[in-house]
């Protein structure tokens, strides 16, 4: 093999790396907003909420046997995925939900969303 086409194999392979980052690489698919739909005020127990959301990102007490568990989620743009260049590209979204407790049983939960700009969206809020 002559040297020109090693060179353009090794190219062709840079650019796929580039331009396909996400073939092959499976991350386990979160829903957060379709998740915590499954949660009944005043009727879901925190098993339930394990099952469905899996262990809290982080968990707080806010006093008066309220416990709130709250989760992460963070989304990316095929192009935000991509190697080297993507934290220029595309776009990413995140949301947060935020589950209380009164003892065993889901008192409220609530999602917010962030975009990219820091904007914050959520039941009562405007962008």
């Amino acid at each position: 093999m002559n040297s020109r086409k090693i060179v353009a194999t090794i190219a062709l392979l840079g650019i796929g790396f580039l331009f396909f980052p996400a073939c092959g690489h499976k991350e386990p698919v979160r829903h957060l907003a379709s998740d915590v739909c499954l949660l009944v005020q005043g009727q879901s127990t925190k098993q339930e909420v394990l099952t469905y959301l899996g262990p809290p990102d982080e968990r707080r007490s806010t006093g008066e046997g309220i416990e709130e568990w709250i989760y992460y989620e963070t989304r990316k743009s095929l192009m935000r995925k991509t190697p080297l260049v993507g934290n220029r590209l595309g776009y990413e979204e995140k949301e947060m939900a935020i589950v209380s407790f009164d003892n065993n049983v889901v008192r409220a939960c609530v999602i917010r969303q962030f975009d990219d700009q820091k904007k914050t969206t959520g039941p009562g809020q405007e962008e």
